[in-house]
C-alpha cells in the first residue's frame, strides 16, 4: 500500500486486503516530531503484527534514518541515500 498515512488509505484497506508492504508516507518526515515519531512506531508495531513489511519515503537525515532502524522500519526510500537515477 503507498503512501500509508495520507489520503485515501484508510486501516480498512488493511483488513480488507492483503498487502507485502506498506510504504509510510513521507509527510511524517517534513514535520519530524514527537507526534510524527508516535504515529510511525505504531503504524510500524501495527504492520508488524499483521506481517507486513514496512518501508518509509521521505528520509532525509541520518536523525530520521536512525530512529526508524530502532522502530523496526524495514525499508528506507530517501535522498538520504541518493537522489533518484535514470533508468537503464
Amino acid at each position: 500500500m503507498d503512501d500509508f498515512g495520507s489520503g485515501y488509505s484508510s486501516l480498512n484497506y488493511l483488513k480488507n486486503f492483503e498487502f507485502d508492504e506498506i510504504k509510510l508516507d513521507m509527510i511524517f518526515m517534513k514535520d519530524f516530531d514527537e507526534a510524527s515519531k508516535k504515529i510511525l512506531t505504531a503504524c510500524v508495531k501495527m504492520a508488524k503484527d499483521l506481517g507486513i513489511h514496512t518501508l518509509a519515503e521521505g528520509v532525509e537525515t541520518k536523525q530520521q534514518l536512525d530512529f526508524l532502524q530502532l522502530i523496526g522500519c524495514e525499508r528506507i526510500q530517501s535522498f538520504y541515500y541518493s537522489k533518484p537515477l535514470p533508468t537503464g
